[in-house]
Order: structure tokens, then C-alpha cells, then sequence
């Protein structure tokens, strides 16, 4: 069954947000000399691929299984 499309947005955020605060925090600290451009190129780069394979997968998962009742393993 289907999330609604609400709560796959909320899945969503809640795996790019953290995933985008981290990856702003640790260029900020190796890249701070790097043009814009570049540093959110970089930043993309990491956050969707790992979003789109990893995470939003993940959490779906979870929360699928919290919706039937079941227990996440």
C-alpha cells in the first residue's frame, strides 16, 4: 500500500534536512574557500544520490511497517 502523498513529503524532508545540514556543516569546514557553485555541487552530488538510494528507501520501509502495525527490523 501506498504512503499518502503527505506523509512521503514529510519522509522526504526528514531525510534530506539532516542530510543537507551535515553536508553544509562539513563543506563549511573543508571547503570555506570554494565558490558557491561548487560547494552546492558538491553538496547535491552527496545528499541526492544517498536521499534517493539510502535513506528515502529506508524511512519509507519504516514507516510502511509502523503503519501496519508491525515492528521495524
Amino acid at each position: 500500500m501506498m504512503s499518502p502523498l503527505w506523509l512521503r513529503i514529510l519522509v522526504i524532508w526528514f531525510v534530506i534536512f539532516p542530510a543537507v545540514a551535515l553536508g553544509q556543516a562539513v563543506l563549511g569546514w573543508l571547503a570555506d574557500d570554494w565558490p558557491l557553485l561548487l560547494r552546492a555541487a558538491v553538496l547535491t552530488a552527496v545528499v541526492v544520490p544517498f536521499a534517493v538510494a539510502v535513506g528515502v528507501p529506508t524511512l519509507l520501509r519504516v514507516v510502511a511497517r509502523l503503519r501496519t502495525g508491525q515492528a521495524p527490523a
